[in-house]
């Protein structure tokens, strides 16, 4: 993946490389103009449809509220009505008869108590039904108010207010309107009714009877059936039982089922009261709910946000329409006042063209005093200079020939050297001082690798050879107490590295690993390995020498990592490693190579990654570690 955004990019990089300044100046006005003006329209499209909504949910939430409020007042006019109806006295004393009532009680009992209970029914015209039902068989059924409890028995909502603890219930049911008998049932129309029902108790607990208190499902939501909604929202109820109650005659849910609404509220409802948005075949809805928690029901409006979103749209289309229009108008302009601005430009660029076919004589003329104008004046003091420096060229020419004759000179001195090198070992052979034969095989190793400078780069093993050849010779000085232990996997010997990188290193470890007081009578070992990590090579050297402080150790690496110290500067004194190679902190005059050098050198070559650092334990050991690219000599990274 991140590949193919690289070339993507490379690729952009190139088709915008190939354009000319005007076309890249007019394509940047545009977007600077364009990618504003986008963002800032969309965010206020979006600030503008977000508040649309919190408008749309605020109107409905109070439409909500407001139906609450009348569904409440309803429910709480069935409850006075059953309070006032189980406070009459007479009625109670009615239900408790224990004997036959004579026909007097009966006419009674119908002028005055059962009077009252009718006029409870028909002083609220929005109840539908108020009626008493009882298991006392000395009570008489007195139509449309009283009746005999075993009528209503097998019915289901029977059942589930008995099922429940509460002795007063709400429910929601669909029954007949007349329970007088069986077959009245059957031939009488079917409604659904909100229903409260409540236990007669009296006296002491004592179970009289049942109080059913009815409005019919249509007055009880009298804005879920009504005509007031319009086609973009209805109104509608969920009951416990996750039925839902709506306004089947509205168009509204020609394009969505009440089922769907059903399941998304049960996906996503959060608490008693709150809304959300769905989609629904590509049409936007918005849902409202509160709870009614006596009924144990929602109420919840819907809305279909349709209109809103083509509304946005359609504003959306306009702002790009305009934009694009504003932005082609202007790019016309842009163009015919780039190409006036821009003929200077083009006239310096046919006299650089002229210039690479090799006329350095091209006469640039003044072109004004802005930046195309010092553009042309630099140009002509360029010319000036190329002419000069091909001049200074054809005098040096003579001194590079000059310069090849003193090489050859130098080489001739550099084989006259060693060849006498090899008679004084070929002498030493046949007096028999091996010592003193391998020695100078070393130093004839030591002076070709240091005189023949053809190259700055050299294969991994061939520095090491060179490491060999002066741990070689120094063991002669230090009565063979030098150990020089190499750890090179084969394929990591063919690695670049810039030659006499490592012998500076090779060169301190000696010098200061050898003062540590524990070593005088025991051998410095120099471990030199190397690894492999992350497309980089870590070179280590390593000697069980004095070691450095801690303080010290933290000033070396700290200007190691400095870039802008200049070459020649160094860091003075104390115990451990010269950062430049000496002790006392100057270029050491043997080699011309410090340590910082390495560095530079190392960092300027190989770039960012690369360099020295230093680990050591003060008394242990000292490791320098070299970290440069894994490259072949040829120049390519290593496979």
């Amino acid at each position: 993946m991140r590949k193919l955004m690289v070339s993507a990019k490379r690729s952009v990089e190139g088709l915008f490389g190939q354009l000319s300044i005007q076309a890249k100046l007019i394509l940047t006005y545009v977007l600077v103009i364009l990618i504003p003006t986008i963002v800032f329209s969309s965010y206020l499209l979006g600030a503008n449809y977000r508040g649309s909504i919190t408008s749309i949910v605020n109107k409905n939430a109070y439409f909500l509220g407001t139906e609450k409020s009348s569904i409440l007042n309803s429910m709480e006019g069935m409850e006075r009505t059953a309070q006032l109806a189980l406070a009459d006295r007479d009625v109670l004393n009615y239900l408790l008869s224990n004997y036959e009532i004579s026909a007097e009680e009966l006419l009674n009992f119908n002028a005055g108590p059962y009077k009252n209970l009718q006029h409870m029914l028909y002083n609220n015209p929005n109840i539908n039904n108020l009626r008493i039902f009882t298991d006392n068989k000395f009570a008489h059924e007195i139509w449309p108010i009283i009746f005999k409890e075993n009528r209503i028995e097998d019915e289901e909502w029977v059942k589930q207010y008995y099922s429940q603890p509460e002795s007063s219930w709400w429910t929601i049911y669909t029954g007949a309107d007349n329970p007088l008998h069986t077959e009245s049932r059957e031939n009488s129309g079917k409604y659904t009714f909100v229903s409260l029902m409540q236990e007669i108790k009296y006296p002491l607990e004592r179970h009289l009877g049942l109080l059913q208190i009815n409005m019919k499902l249509e007055v009880f939501f009298s804005k879920i059936y009504g005509n007031l909604q319009d086609n973009s929202s209805q109104l509608i109820a969920i009951d416990r039982n996750s039925k839902v109650y709506y306004n089947k005659t509205s168009p509204f849910y020609d394009k969505i089922a009440p089922e769907e609404i059903k399941g998304e509220f049960n996906r996503k409802i959060r608490g008693d009261e709150g809304s959300f948005q769905f989609n629904y075949n590509g049409v936007p809805y918005l849902c409202v709910y509160t709870s009614l928690d006596r009924l144990d029901s929602h109420l919840m409006t819907v809305v279909s946000l349709e209109s809103s979103y083509n509304d946005m749209h359609k504003t959306r289309m306009a702002i790009i329409g305009i934009t694009l229009l504003l932005v082609i108008i202007l790019s016309v302009i842009t163009y015919k006042l780039l190409s006036v601005i821009l003929k200077r430009l083009h006239l310096l660029r046919e006299s650089m063209k002229k210039v690479r076919q090799g006329d350095f004589n091209v006469q640039i003329p003044h072109l004004g005093s802005d930046e195309v104008g010092e553009l042309g004046s630099q140009f002509r003091q360029m010319l000036k200079k190329m002419n000069e420096l091909i001049i200074v060229a054809v005098n040096k020419q003579a001194i590079s020939q000059e310069a090849e004759l003193n090489s050859l000179r130098n080489q001739i001195d550099a084989h006259f050297l060693y060849n006498t090198l090899e008679n004084l070992k070929m002498m030493a052979e046949m007096e028999g001082q091996l010592v003193i034969s391998d020695t100078l095989t070393s130093l004839g190793g030591m002076m070709r690798y240091n005189l023949h400078w053809t190259h700055h780069y050299v294969h991994l093993y061939e520095e090491i050879q060179h490491i060999q050849n002066y741990i070689s010779i120094m063991n002669i000085r230090y009565s063979g107490r030098l150990d020089l232990r190499i750890d090179l996997a084969e394929q990591l010997q063919q690695q670049e590295i810039l030659k006499m990188s490592l012998q500076p290193i090779v060169e301190n470890a000696l010098k200061y690993g050898m003062n540590a007081s524990r070593l005088r009578k025991r051998s410095l070992v120099i471990e030199i390995f190397a690894y492999e990590s992350d497309g980089f090579i870590h070179i280590v050297i390593r000697d069980n020498g004095a070691g450095i402080p801690s303080e010290r150790l933290q000033e070396i690496n700290d200007l190691l990592q400095r870039d802008s110290i200049a070459a020649g500067s160094s860091i003075s004194g104390g115990s451990g490693y010269g950062i430049d190679g000496n002790r006392d902190g100057s270029v050491h005059e043997g080699n011309g190579i410090g340590l910082r050098n390495v560095n530079l050198r190392i960092r300027l070559h190989y770039g960012q990654g690369s360099g020295v650092r230093i680990a050591s334990v003060e008394g242990e050991y000292t490791a320098v570690t070299i970290t440069i690219p894994y490259l072949i000599l040829s120049g390519g990274l290593a496979e």
